[in-house]
């Protein structure tokens, strides 16, 4: 019987069968959450040394740093080494600095990002979410390509997106145009920082109901120096993109409360 389960475990290991560990060896430096069975799972640094490495060549946006990018395949991470709960199709990356980058499972499985812990075989200080730019060229076509470039990433949450930022992000019924517009620049510039509804990033204020607190001139001009509106990401919204963000804020503001949202990683088995 030993040498039985013996042999198993090494067919499972070498089949990529394993799953993720429930409690880290040493201190813990990456957590896998939300809508995965049998999760939470804590890895330290010899937990994801063990995974499948890959190398990815491409450049940093902030740094505009060319390299390759070393480190444990994040779809091993996601999908590979877990079983995903009915409806999970995002994984929401969050960092030391409490920002919330979300990003589908499909692109996960599609351009294979790495947590890269070495650039140009240099180990680096802290994790860096990296993609294969220079190597899978449509993806620089991506606005949001700039903003999953996630750097001290801490966790790995992964959630239902109609569930969670798919409702935060909904429309109030009878909303203008300009509101729906907005909603997708919110959603693709401004909810990996703030929380809206109770979902999103923590780096900057909470922003429901920002629009009936604060007069949209001076939100328009603290709009006009913030650094993550304005980003490389893409075109500049303009100030046509500001005032549809305010129009879709103010049908937030002024809608009825909505029930409370699930908060990430509290998803509980079907």
């Amino acid at each position: 019987m030993r040498k039985l389960t013996v042999l198993l475990v090494s067919l499972a290991a070498c089949s990529g069968g394993l799953r993720l560990p429930r409690a880290a060896q040493g201190t813990p430096v990456i957590v896998v959450s939300g809508a995965v069975k049998g999760g939470p799972f804590a890895l330290g640094r010899a937990d994801l040394e063990r995974l499948p490495r890959r190398s990815v060549h491409g450049v940093e946006p902030a740094s505009r740093r060319e390299a390759v990018w070393e480190g444990t395949s994040v779809a091993e991470l996601a999908i590979g080494r877990v079983e995903l709960q009915k409806g999970a199709d995002v994984a929401v990356v969050r960092t030391a600095d409490r920002a919330a980058v979300a990003i589908p499972l499909t692109v996960i499985r599609q351009h294979k990002p790495v947590l890269a812990d070495r650039a140009d075989g240099v180990r680096l200080a802290t994790r860096v979410l990296a993609w294969p730019t220079l190597e899978q060229r449509g993806l620089q076509t991506d606005p949001r390509v700039d903003f999953w470039w996630a750097r001290d990433v801490t966790a790995i949450e992964i959630v239902d997106w109609q569930k969670t930022f798919g409702a935060a992000l909904a429309t109030p019924d009878g909303a203008a145009d300009g509101a729906r517009r907005g909603s997708a620049w919110y959603g693709e510039r401004c909810i990996a920082c703030h929380r809206l509804r109770g979902v999103g990033g923590d780096r900057g204020p909470e922003l429901t109901t920002v629009a009936a607190r604060l007069p949209q001139a001076p939100f328009a001009a603290l709009l006009e120096r913030h650094p993550g509106w304005r980003g490389a990401a893409g075109d500049p919204p303009g100030e046509r993109g500001a005032q549809d963000l305010w129009a879709f804020l103010q049908a937030v503001a002024a809608a009825p409360a909505h029930a409370p949202l699930p908060e990430l990683g509290t998803q509980t088995s079907p």
